[in-house]
């Protein structure tokens, strides 16, 4: 097969790179890969080299205002069309914060487009004729790619993709992250096949999307792979040697999100470090503070050195705050998956990183508070739990829902001591949110792109 693959996020790039998808891809000799990225040229051509890969530097094309346009226009009409979507429910909180009371009025202007059959997906096909990327074009005419794979759900300033449809040139969409179906909104060009984490995301990609069940591939998700390889990870000895504790002591993770989105990280870390300095419970205990890349890294030094105590920040280059670009180094994943093994006990605020801990079978405590911080509902984290996407998590119960620090406390004590606790929730939210737990997902990925083109690519 003959594949351009368009790396423009950070989860894609790690995907790519960080796995072995391009080891299977390539694993047919006829086999070529063009990779399409925004990241540092220099630094990605160190990641992989084979005389069947090519690596070139993509530079984003802005939309003409006209696409523009039409591109809010099917924003509104599809926030109209998904009331409840977590991409409504975003919208509606952040004009709640803005006081943007036009955008009722706009949602009404949409329902009464909506009465003249006026659609997202129409006005997104429609979208499908405007703008150019040369570039693109060129590389395209070039290397004559059999499709076009692209994970960016909100991919407006990717003309590229654009031109891929007008070249009749299939388009598949490799979902890359849980939440992306209902909280992205439309998408600006309509994918030919989608291949997606779950049966549940196929059910969402087919509501939220219109995709058919028959264009559509249940593959599982890459970068969980190593998780089920634990033995190819940290051993528990090695890691508390790191950490510099003993290892029969309880490390608990608080895992850190967007502090320009969750306002309460640092109170939580200061209220979790004076929890854990009172070795309270049954077991030593170690808090480890993981700072997510899109965190800003300097929050946390006032936390370094503290007793019972360590800051781990993402091994990488650049930063992902305010979405500038952070390249993750050849070791980052195998830190986090080893975190993530020898984590007793995680605390997050409705991250993703739930699935994570999941697959180790960790116990999950859920931070549903802000911590004494008096935020507005735009700001407090309590926005998160009602999101769509994480419903899951409280329909099956697989994690502590904390409201305050006296129920914090309690449910640290309780999965300190009892960490098999929930352990048959967690299995459910796992196969109903990853289904694929093999560590197989990139020889199913890279057969299903290829029954795909076996079939003649049919197109949307």
């Amino acid at each position: 097969m003959n594949l351009i693959l368009i790396v423009d996020t950070v989860q894609f790039y790690r995907d790519v790179f960080r796995s072995r998808l391009l080891e299977e891809l390539l694993a047919d000799e006829s086999s070529r890969i063009t990779l399409y990225c925004t990241f540092n040229l220099e630094a990605t051509q160190k990641e992989f080299e084979h005389e069947r890969v090519r690596i070139v530097a993509l530079k984003r094309k802005k939309p003409t205002w006209f696409s523009s346009f039409l591109f809010s226009w099917a924003k509104d009409l599809w926030t109209v069309e998904q009331p409840e979507s977590s991409f409504t429910q975003k919208r509606m909180i952040e004009a709640l914060a803005n006081k943007r009371k036009n955008l009722h009025f706009r949602l009404g202007i949409a329902r009464m487009a909506m009465q003249m059959g006026i659609t997202s997906q129409g006005i997104i096909r429609f979208m499908e004729h405007f703008g150019h990327d040369a570039d693109f074009e060129k590389l395209i005419r070039e290397v004559k790619p059999d499709a076009v794979v692209f994970a960016n759900m909100i991919p407006s300033d990717l003309e590229c993709l654009k031109e891929a449809r007008r070249h009749k040139i299939p388009l598949i969409l490799a979902v890359a992250s849980w939440d992306n179906p209902t909280s992205k909104g439309p998408l600006t060009v309509i994918p030919d096949y989608t291949l997606v984490w779950s049966t549940e995301m196929t059910q969402e990609m087919a509501q939220c999307h219109g995709m058919p069940q028959d264009s559509m591939s249940v593959v599982g998700v890459i970068y969980f792979e190593n998780y089920f390889s634990p033995e190819k990870l940290m051993t528990r000895e090695e890691f508390c040697k790191q950490l510099g504790v003993a290892p029969e002591t309880k490390i608990i993770q608080f895992a850190t999100g967007d502090s320009a989105v969750i306002r309460c990280n640092q109170p939580f870390v200061r209220l979790l470090q004076r929890i854990i300095a009172e070795q309270p419970f049954e077991h030593p205990c170690h808090l480890l503070v993981r700072v997510s890349p899109k965190d800003i890294y300097t929050l946390y030094k006032e936390f370094e050195g503290l007793p019972h105590t360590t800051v781990q920040y993402p091994l990488g280059e650049g930063s992902a705050f305010g979405r500038h670009s952070w390249i993750p180094q050849a070791d980052e994943d195998y830190e986090r998956a080893s975190t993530l093994k020898n984590t007793d006990v995680l605390l997050t605020s409705g991250s993703s990183i739930i699935l994570d801990a999941a697959c180790f079978d960790i116990p999950v405590v859920n931070l549903a508070y802000d911590c004494d911080l008096d935020l507005p509902p735009w700001l407090s984290v309590v926005r998160f739990f009602k999101y769509v996407h994480a419903q899951p998590v409280l329909q099956e119960d697989a994690t502590w829902m904390v409201h305050n620090d006296e129920q914090l406390r309690t449910a640290l004590a309780e999965c300190v001591s009892h960490p098999e606790k929930r352990r048959k929730e967690r299995r459910a939210l796992l196969e109903r949110a990853v289904t694929h737990t093999d560590g197989q997902t990139c020889r199913r990925w890279r057969e299903a792109v290829a029954g795909y083109l076996a079939k003649g690519a049919p197109r949307r």
